[in-house]
C-alpha cells in the first residue's frame, strides 16, 4: 500500500499508525518523496535513513515488531524536530518583518502628554547608518531572545567573520544599510559572501534599503531561496514608507 502526504505533520501520523513492516516502508518511501518535493537537502533525507533504520530478526517477529516501534519513535521524533525548525523560522521571519510597527511606535506615535518622554526628543532618533539598525534591532529582540548576542566572531577556518546578532549557533542575523551611494551589485557581493562564510543553517539577512534600490523586494527574496546547499537563506527588507 502506498501513501501520498501534504505535509510533514501528516506524515507523524502516517508513521504513528504504521503496524507493521510493510506500512513503515510506505511511509518511508511517502515521506522521502515529500521531503524530495519541499526540495530538502541531502543530509536531511540521509537523516532520516539512519533514525529509519533497525534490525529484522527472521527469526522473531516479536523482535522485528519492537525494533520498528522503536524506529517509529526515532523517525516521529525527527519530523518533529523538523516541524520545530520551521516554525521556529517562520516566527522569526515575522517579527523581523514586522520591526517596522516597533519603528513607527517608538519614533512617530506622538507620546501620552503626561509622559517625560516627548515627540521632540524622539524626533532627534535618526537612523543614519547599520550599526543605528543593528542597536535598535538588538533592543527589540533582546525581550524574545534572551540569548542573543552581537558583534560574535566566529572562526571560518581561514579568517574570522563577525555576526551582527547572534541567536544561536543556527540562526544568525546580518544587518545591510543602503545609502544613496550604494550600488545594487556590492550589496548582492556582499550578501553571497556572508552566506559561504557563516556557519549558521538558518542565515537572516535584514535589509533596511533606506535608498530603495531594491526595486522588486520580492523578486529579490525569491533569488535566494535554496540558493546555497545546507543553509536556509532569509531575506527580510525594510524600505521607508512615509509619504
Amino acid at each position: 500500500m502506498m501513501f501520498g502526504i501534504n505535509s510533514m505533520g501528516q506524515a507523524a501520523e502516517l508513521f504513528r499508525e504504521a503496524q507493521n513492516p510493510q506500512m513503515f516502508s510506505s511511509a518511508m518511501y511517502a515521506l522521502q518523496k515529500h521531503m524530495k518535493s519541499l526540495g530538502m537537502d541531502s543530509q536531511y533525507l540521509l537523516e532520516l535513513e539512519k533514525r529509519a533504520y533497525y534490525l529484522k530478526n527472521e527469526y522473531s517477529e516479536k523482535d522485528t515488531r519492537e525494533n520498528m516501534e522503536e524506529a517509529k519513535n526515532r523517525v516521529i521524533a525527527y519530523i518533529e524536530e523538523i516541524i520545530d525548525n520551521n516554525v521556529e523560522n517562520e516566527k522569526l521571519t515575522e517579527i523581523l518583518e514586522n520591526f517596522y510597527l516597533f519603528l513607527e511606535n517608538l519614533i512617530e506615535r506622538k507620546p501620552h502628554k503626561l509622559a517625560g518622554i516627548q515627540r521632540d526628543q524622539l524626533a532627534y532618533l535618526k537612523i543614519k547608518n547599520e550599526y543605528d539598525i543593528q542597536h535598535l534591532l538588538y533592543a527589540f529582540l533582546k525581550p524574545l531572545y534572551p540569548m542573543a548576542r552581537t558583534e560574535v566572531n566566529e572562526d571560518t577556518g581561514y579568517s574570522v567573520v563577525r555576526t551582527d546578532i547572534f541567536l544561536d549557533e543556527n540562526h544568525v542575523i546580518e544587518v545591510k544599510y543602503t545609502r544613496e551611494t550604494t550600488k545594487l551589485k556590492k550589496l548582492i557581493e556582499e550578501i553571497e559572501a556572508d552566506m559561504v562564510h557563516y556557519h549558521a543553517k538558518n542565515i537572516y539577512f535584514f535589509l533596511y534599503d533606506k535608498a530603495k534600490i531594491i526595486e522588486n523586494p520580492l523578486a529579490f527574496k525569491q533569488t535566494y531561496v535554496d540558493r546555497i546547499k545546507d543553509k536556509q537563506i532569509h531575506i527580510i527588507i525594510h524600505q521607508e514608507k512615509k509619504l
